[in-house]
């Protein structure tokens, strides 16, 4: 896309199983793993949301120094998705267990978000249109607009349901992050369960 809204590099070529570098063997993980019947399965099991129907999403690595993406208006979805985001940094990855066991120095670094590399969900401003695409990439933790935030993790899944009228933005990754973010970012439709909707109504 244009460099004002984001910017990283997509990897786009074969997949490879036992390939010698990180997009061909994550392009073979989302197209053997993460678009399956199976896994489809076990993100209704997770969520409890209705049977994936429809997927889109890229295997993508942000740069130290270089990469970043921008909440803009254009990329806002008119139905529910959920985004499955597998990723994959320096370090162990045992923050996101919720305990300070084991965790190492590149943890301490992406749990504190101070290099950037996370991703962050907002609320569209009511007031926003196509004419003004772009919403700051700032992170403020006064910011009322902010819904979540997911700090990178070693080999780490997150799920996020995500309601029409929220952008999401990957953080621009600092000079002085441990290392890259690789991740396979995938956001799937869903079935909508018509007889829950009506129980839900009715209760």
């Amino acid at each position: 896309g244009p460099p004002h809204k984001q910017r990283f590099l997509e990897y786009i070529g074969q997949s490879q199983k036992d390939g010698k570098s990180c997009g061909p063997i994550l392009k073979y993980l989302a197209d053997t793993v993460m678009k399956s019947s199976a896994f489809g399965r076990l993100l209704q099991s997770y969520s409890s949301l209705g049977m994936p129907r429809g997927h889109r999403g890229r295997v993508r690595r942000f740069r130290p120094g270089l990469d970043y993406t921008i909440a803009h208006f254009g990329i806002l979805t008119k139905e529910p998705v959920l985004d499955a985001t597998l990723c994959f940094v320096s370090g162990k990855g045992n923050q996101s267990l919720g305990t300070d066991a084991d965790i190492d120095d590149d943890d301490d670094i992406w749990q504190s978000d101070d290099k950037g590399g996370f991703e962050c969900y907002i609320a569209a401003d009511d007031e926003g249109s196509e004419d003004d695409q772009e919403a700051p990439d700032e992170y403020d933790d006064d910011d009322d607009t902010k819904l979540l935030s997911v700090s990178a993790s070693n080999n780490t899944l997150s799920l996020v349901y995500r309601d029409p009228g929220t952008m999401r933005f990957v953080k621009y990754l600092g000079v002085g992050a441990p290392s890259s973010r690789w991740d396979v970012s995938l956001e799937y439709e869903l079935e909508v369960d018509d007889s829950d909707e009506d129980e839900a109504v009715v209760t």
